[in-house]
């Protein structure tokens, strides 16, 4: 149970921090504004494309990466999360989101990081 807790309070810290950081990342002068910005600093996650992730500095790109894990994780009730698989599977992610730039990345995440079979 105190792991649980531990894990949660862990999850929103990184999902607060990720979204001020994501949220406040101004996109480039030749960018077009992208659909997901419902408002100045708010953003609806749902509808955030690869190509706005693929638009973010480095560190905004890491941190949006890690607030997607937990958002998810949370959304589909998962507990457990292998944190040496995180690298691996980001990068798994940013490759369909090279290929395919207008996917959601919500969506992006669950192609990329469903089972294999």
């Amino acid at each position: 149970m105190a792991k649980r807790i531990i894990l949660s309070g862990v999850l929103v810290l990184l999902i607060v921090l990720c979204s001020q950081s994501f949220a406040q990342q101004p996109l480039s002068p030749a960018a077009p504004p992208s659909d997901a910005q419902i408002a100045p600093q708010k953003w609806d996650v749902d509808r955030v494309r690869c190509s706005d992730l693929l638009r973010a500095e480095d560190d905004d790109r890491a941190a949006a990466a890690m607030f997607y894990f937990g958002y998810l994780a949370a959304k589909t009730d998962v507990h457990v999360v292998d944190v040496s698989r995180i690298s691996d599977n980001t990068a798994k992610v940013m490759q369909l989101c090279k290929a395919e730039p207008e996917l959601m990345v919500p969506q992006a995440f669950r192609q990329a990081l469903r089972p294999q079979r």
